[in-house]
């Protein structure tokens, strides 16, 4: 499946889906009808049973995404309505980011600014390229960054360093990035592409079933819930009783062979 959305490129290889923002003239800035695209974007992903990773990235290898695009914000902020729909348009599209099924991974050379690194946020993991810069800008254009991406921010740096990157918008490096946790990995450019296709492969080999298990958990975790719930024990019953990994993971280790997983969200 190889597709066109407004703004973004979808092509489907290998169990691994990868999203394109498609805007390098316009280093890849996010526009209101590519926000409102999104969430569609990500269903169709998501309801794909040969998908089991999804990589986002921007074309040209200049950006990632220099986020939201400047050039639309005099129409779009011209009314409080239209402020209204703009910000929950970006809600949308992060949101289905976060909440996919399916392990996310936003593979990031180059700029990643503002709107665009809030969606690299929003995914699971982040890879960068040793050249990618970061940067949080809202304080250089009056600007307020919105409540869910500042979250974002604030649970992967802490305070201190969210507040550092907000009032000063500077750019980062790489490598503080890294050190600072708004990046999961750093490799050199020349092999970004290649160290996200070997994680995402290794990934496609593994129980779909546990992976997504886990997401579901760990959200579960960041939205405040604190005890199992009556979801959680369903999925430890289901594992028990009919979860096909489950049976294939148990006997492939008891016979000392590599499992093959068949289970497809």
């Amino acid at each position: 499946m190889d597709e066109q959305v407004p703004g973004f490129g979808l092509a489907v290889s290998d169990g691994v889906a990868t999203v394109t923002v498609d805007r390098p003239d316009k280093h890849n800035a996010l526009s209101l009808e590519m926000w409102l695209a999104l969430p569609g974007l990500m269903a169709r992903v998501a309801g794909d049973t040969a998908v089991q990773v999804v990589v986002l990235t921007g074309a040209g290898g200049q950006a990632f995404s220099a986020g939201a695009d400047i050039a639309e914000f005099a129409r779009l902020f011209a009314t409080p309505e239209g402020t209204a729909r703009f910000n929950a348009a970006v809600r949308a599209g992060n949101l289905a980011v976060e909440r996919c099924p399916k392990p996310t991974i936003a593979q990031v050379s180059g700029l990643c600014v503002g709107g665009g690194c809030g969606l690299a946020l929003h995914c699971d993991l982040r890879f960068a390229g040793a050249g990618a810069r970061f940067g949080v800008t809202p304080a250089k254009l009056g600007f307020v960054y919105p409540f869910e991406d500042t979250r974002r921010l604030v649970d992967h740096v802490g305070p201190a360093r969210a507040k550092d990157l907000l009032f000063s918008g500077r750019l980062i490096g790489a490598a503080e990035a890294l050190a600072i946790g708004l990046v999961d990995r750093v490799v050199e450019d020349e092999g970004l592409a290649a160290a996200v296709r070997d994680y995402a492969a290794n990934l496609s080999g593994l129980s779909q079933f546990s992976i997504q298990a886990a997401k579901r958990i760990i959200q579960a975790i960041q939205d405040g819930e604190s005890a199992v719930t009556d979801a959680g024990v369903a999925t430890f019953l289901e594992q028990a009783a009919s979860n096909v990994d489950f049976q294939e993971g148990r006997d492939a280790f008891l016979a000392k062979r590599r499992p093959k997983f068949s289970w497809r969200g």
